[in-house]
């Protein structure tokens, strides 16, 4: 599809590609995490609701081991409008989006261990974000764990904002932030 000078390449995955995607390490290390809060009115039945996030530090780094997303993947694979996959000498991420209610929504966006930091996230948004101009989008919508400290981060600095979250997003239990990045019209 597009290639930078820092030799990464993006082009669209063929299924055979799920397999390589699958193997990827996604796990993370954070210092940080989002603190979502509910601030109780002033007495019941008052008609506001006061929410507040606030970034915490740790009290030491917590690494998340991802589980292998290969099933989903293959489940997912008719029904993702966008399937990129990032190479340098091999597979080393890869983002999928789809169209929904005239935005795209970021549904993955994983770079294995190795080539992190060096701009391999950085060219999926970019070709995500092309790719949702070029249909026609209002916007970009992505949703990250809350204790996903560094994929937040990243979102945050290539402009996207804060929108929203849910307490139910994950099997986990993981309270899930959306992030959202508008886009030019026209």
């Amino acid at each position: 599809m597009r290639s930078n000078p820092h030799l990464v390449t993006l082009r669209l995955a063929q299924l055979s590609d799920v397999a390589a995607c699958g193997a990827l390490d996604g796990s993370y290390s954070a210092d940080h995490t989002w603190q979502l809060s509910q601030e109780r009115p002033l007495f019941p039945g008052a008609p506001e609701l006061s929410v507040a996030l606030r970034g915490v530090r740790l009290p030491r780094p917590r690494s998340v081991t991802v589980p292998d997303p290969t099933p989903q993947l293959e489940a997912e694979w008719d029904s993702t409008d966008l399937f990129l996959v990032a190479e340098v000498d091999q597979v080393a991420g890869y983002a999928c989006a789809s169209i929904q209610d005239g935005a795209a929504r970021l549904d993955r966006l994983l770079v294995d261990t190795p080539y992190r930091r060096r701009g391999v996230a950085t060219e999926l948004l970019g070709a995500v974000r092309a790719w949702a101009h070029e249909n026609g989008l209002r916007c970009i919508v992505a949703a990250a764990p809350a204790k996903n400290y560094p994929a937040i981060t990243l979102l945050r600095s290539r402009g996207y904002r804060i929108c929203g979250y849910n307490e139910r997003q994950f099997a986990s239990g993981e309270i899930a932030l959306y992030l959202a990045q508008d886009l030019p019209s026209g």
